[in-house]
């Protein structure tokens, strides 16, 4: 435990989980260039990347400069990890874009020791969180100039939870969504989940069934996709109607590649290999298709996030949903290219869910000037 006096400068607050992580580093760090890697950090030049509980949301964070070696972690601290960081800029708390913590101080540029203690990673593992469940404090103490040339190296002190373990679970559970509510928003814009049948839901079904406010018509008319997508933005799905097979070929492209980076699957390479090689060659044979989703399921490494569905609908498994996408391209087809099309956008809205729904929109709509009437 540190004691008070050994604390020179003190800060907290909260910080913005993305994908399963933030960071603590200079400005221009390039967090790729990973030197070490435990179960709680990793670091390189400049920064280190702290690996998350939650997938995405707040999560309370400390950061503690002190004079001396710190005693030993307080027991309440569930994993503890230890480390060296080289700055050559001020260092900070910030959002995995490099966006710093606002109420978070800078450190000037030096080497550290630092030493990462973490709490509460157990609580929501692999689920977005909209009030902080998850604790960390960085100590950081003064390290010698020789201290600098060493290898990097982190140390782990304890481990006593289970999240980013490769110890095996006696009983893994699966994520499943909940069939059994729909995803709304109420008149503060909160989001809720309630049953279909309550007032609430049955207005949401009202909506997705007005088709955004005109019957389906043309070749709109018998598309089953149409159906389910068409309240989301009505003049995009009129835009997909009237364009030609190649653009909406470039349509699906950029469905596949928002809705792999919204779920994190290009940080698995094999994965983003065989996706870009669909986008490149327009065409996923049906047993690629079988073998990707099938290593997919099965592959521990990759992180599953439950997210609320878009409005009127369940919630969604981001990753599932994310792969989904890919359909659009699976050979030999079995559709027209506009089914095609907005079986893709479907998916990728399911992977965008209540929280980034619009966001998807609203760059479909620039990327490919989309009217909006």
């Amino acid at each position: 435990m540190t004691h008070p006096t050994n604390v020179n400068q003190e800060c907290d607050g909260i910080v913005q989980v993305d994908h399963d992580q933030f960071l603590f580093a200079e400005e221009a760090a390039d967090t790729l260039d990973v030197a070490a890697k435990g179960s709680l950090i990793e670091v390189g030049p400049g920064f280190v990347s702290t690996f998350t509980g939650v997938s995405y949301g707040p999560a309370r964070v400390s950061v503690q400069l002190l004079r001396d070696v710190p005693g030993e972690a307080a027991e309440h601290w569930e994993v503890v990890e230890q480390t060296m960081l080289v700055a050559s800029g001020p260092i900070t708390t910030r959002n995995l874009d490099g966006e710093p913590v606002a109420e978070m101080s800078e450190l000037e540029p030096r080497t550290y020791h630092l030493r990462a203690s973490a709490r509460g990673r157990d609580i929501a593992t692999s689920t977005e969180v909209f009030e902080p469940t998850e604790d960390y404090l960085f100590e950081l103490w003064p390290a010698t100039e020789g201290e600098a040339s060493a290898e990097p190296l982190v140390r782990t002190i304890r481990k006593n939870d289970r999240a980013w373990s490769d110890e095996l679970v006696d009983e893994p559970v699966a994520l499943k969504p909940d069939y059994s509510t729909i995803c709304v928003r109420d008149v503060g814009g909160n989001i809720l989940r309630v049953a279909p049948q309550s007032d609430l839901g049955q207005a949401a079904i009202r909506i997705t069934k007005e088709h955004g406010g005109r019957p389906l018509d043309g070749a709109l008319a018998d598309q089953v996709y149409a159906m389910q997508v068409a309240y989301v933005d009505r003049p995009l799905v009129d835009w997909l109607a009237i364009q030609s097979p190649g653009l909406l070929s470039d349509f699906k492209a950029a469905c596949v590649e928002l809705a792999f980076t919204r779920a994190g699957l290009d940080q698995y390479s094999w994965l983003n290999e065989l996706a870009q090689k669909a986008v490149r060659d327009r065409r996923l044979d049906y047993d690629e298709c079988l073998d990707l989703l099938t290593r997919a399921h099965d592959d521990p490494a990759i992180r599953r996030r439950l997210v609320p569905g878009i409005p009127g609908r369940f919630e969604s498994l981001e990753q599932f949903e994310a792969i989904n996408t890919l359909n659009g391209f699976l050979e030999p087809a079995g559709s027209d290219a506009l089914y095609r099309a907005l079986e893709t956008y479907l998916y990728a809205l399911k992977t965008f869910g209540m929280e980034g729904y619009e966001g998807l929109v609203a760059t479909l709509r620039q990327r490919f000037a989309i009217p909006a009437n």
